[in-house]
């Protein structure tokens, strides 16, 4: 009796475990514009991640031009500056990320502050936020 509870319990704790990945979400950022400059009829980042729900396990897509950009994970104080000098792991990768087609992974709660590579663009609101 005691080995059928343990097979029902793993079986269980196995579909547990299979369902919280099938129920992650990839998020693309900036829809079908991408990761850029916002224009003046595009919805703020910031905004767009207020409306969503972000889960550890969830992923945001940033599709750009590498180039010319990139996606920098970095702390508040960076964020607010738009200093690219400082970034912080995390979501599999070092911090910074110019492969032009980032994934990036919730894996832990947030927040999470994400900025352009390129100042200037950080600076013309090319910035996030995801708590």
């Amino acid at each position: 009796m005691a080995g059928a509870v343990a097979t029902v319990s793993v079986g269980l704790a196995w579909l547990g475990l299979m369902a919280a990945a099938a129920s992650a979400t990839q998020f693309r950022v900036g829809g079908g514009r991408g990761w850029s400059v916002p224009d003046a009829n595009a919805e703020p980042y910031n905004s767009w991640a207020g409306r969503m729900r972000f889960q550890i396990g969830d992923q945001l897509l940033f599709v750009y031009p590498k180039e010319t950009d990139a996606v920098v994970v970095v702390d508040q104080g960076a964020y607010d500056a738009c200093n690219t000098s400082s970034p912080v792991a995390g979501g599999g990768g070092g911090g910074r990320f110019d492969d032009g087609n980032t994934v990036f992974t919730f894996d832990r709660s947030g927040p999470f502050f994400f900025i352009s590579g390129n100042e200037a663009n950080c600076r013309a609101g090319e910035k996030l936020v995801v708590v």
